[in-house]
């Protein structure tokens, strides 16, 4: 299992990669955890784009954002627009974050952790790994249902 989810990351990553090509990217430390799906990146506030976490109360949100910050707190992470929105309603920077070939978003919905949202599925822009991140979701049991 574990196996195939970094097989997963890395074939994301490479997707994001290419992206790369055409949209912005910067580099930065995680300063901190928000929660499952938003954190602080050099103090700026990013939005991990294409996925959906659970708000606090409701089950899963623990366990989240709690991932998050075992996977990246601290680290050195890859900012990266994939596409579409940049920036959310809420002035939050809309971005991948990657880190040592993996992709942030793909291992939490890999794991049950986030569900694949906010894309043109959903009325917003499409993103690179929208495709991927909704088959990935389909495939896999959200924890809480």
């Amino acid at each position: 299992m574990r196996r195939n989810l970094r097989t997963r990351a890395v074939l994301a990553a490479g997707l994001v990669a290419a992206a790369l090509l055409v949209s912005g990217c910067r580099s930065g430390q995680v300063t901190y955890v928000v929660d499952g799906d938003t954190l602080d990146v050099d103090g700026i506030t990013v939005r991990v784009q294409g996925i959906d976490t659970p708000e606090r109360g409701q089950c899963g949100y623990s366990e989240a954002k709690n991932r998050v910050a075992q996977l990246v707190s601290g680290r050195k992470v890859l900012v990266a627009n994939g596409g579409g929105d940049t920036v959310d309603r809420y002035g939050r920077e809309i971005a991948y974050v990657l880190w040592d070939g993996q992709d942030l978003g793909t291992i939490l919905i890999g794991e049950g952790l986030a569900k694949a949202r906010y894309d043109d599925l959903d009325g917003y822009d499409r993103h690179n790994l929208q495709d991927r991140y909704r088959s990935l979701d389909a495939a896999t049991p959200n924890r809480c249902g």
